[in-house]
């Protein structure tokens, strides 16, 4: 089976920081063939990030800005020629490490990711755009709860740190995920008036999979774990630490409660990484 493996990363230093982690992640703990991994630069990235990507080994591509130019930036990547020779395609954020190789519990028979850590939206906000949209929601995609309270939200409205797309699907989504965030860039006023429009790339990848009746799978916290939640003692080992802001004082990841078994060694295990790079590029 063959998986690639592909993130955007945007203008400015802080995201290109993130890339050259993620990147080096995959490699180095996840001993992903630089060859199946993708940079999607936005255009204006510095070409010195873009050659050392290129001297690292993997694929770098150029993509335009997209839709609100900042959070659906990713979608652009889905036209990337490179990606589709593969049996699927692994999309993630740029503030993830990928710490253990997870391709041997990947399942083709659906579209894998874990449901949104809060009710972002919350449902009367989604079902107010579904109705407005004229689309059905779809049977084989039900509610499920969302990671970080015990309030539901709709099947398929994911964490975008992390997607796992068979190939199969991989034309639908592309499609069906340009197609809806442009509708909710012009018409989507229930999530305007919400203040929810930095969620319109992961909605609008939900209406994608809902429109097209898309099995999905809701994998667990393992394979995007946020580090801004303590969900206390317990965890298994991550695949994929998913940091948001939490590496932005230092560029190291701390957090703001007590570390523990599994994710501590997690999270050193990522720290560890990140002072290696920095110092071989001082």
């Amino acid at each position: 089976m063959r998986i690639k493996y592909s993130c955007v990363v945007d203008k400015g230093e802080r995201f290109q920081m993130q890339g050259w982690i993620w990147l080096n992640s995959l490699i180095t703990f996840g001993h992903i063939d630089p060859a199946n991994i993708y940079v999607h630069c936005v255009t204006g990235t510095a070409a010195e990030f873009m050659r050392r990507c290129l001297a690292a080994g993997v694929n770098v591509e150029l993509i335009e800005a997209y839709g609100d130019k900042t959070y659906c930036n990713k979608i652009a990547q889905m036209s990337g020629a490179g990606l589709c020779d593969s049996d699927a395609v692994v999309l993630m954020d740029c503030d993830t490490i990928l710490l253990r190789n997870f391709e041997g519990t990947v399942d083709l028979g659906y579209i894998s990711a874990k449901a949104v850590d809060m009710p972002n939206p919350d449902m009367y906000v989604i079902d107010s755009l579904f109705a407005l949209a004229g689309l059905k929601k779809s049977d084989a995609v039900p509610d499920v709860k969302v990671e970080c309270d015990d309030r539901f939200t709709y099947g398929a409205n994911f964490n975008g740190g992390v997607y796992i797309i068979p190939a199969e699907h991989y034309g639908a989504i592309g499609d069906g995920w340009k197609k809806w965030s442009r509708w909710l860039l012009d018409c989507g006023k229930p999530i305007y008036d919400a203040g929810m429009q930095a969620h319109i790339d992961q909605v609008s990848f939900c209406m994608a999979v809902h429109e097209n009746d898309i099995p999905v799978k809701h994998i667990g916290r393992r394979y995007n774990y946020p580090t801004p939640y303590d969900f206390g003692g317990g965890e298994q080992f991550p695949y994929v630490l998913h940091y948001h802001k939490d590496a932005d004082r230092t560029n190291f990841i701390e957090v703001e409660y007590p570390l523990r078994g599994n994710i501590k060694k997690a999270v050193e295990t990522a720290n560890g990484l990140i002072g290696y790079l920095f110092e071989k590029n001082k």
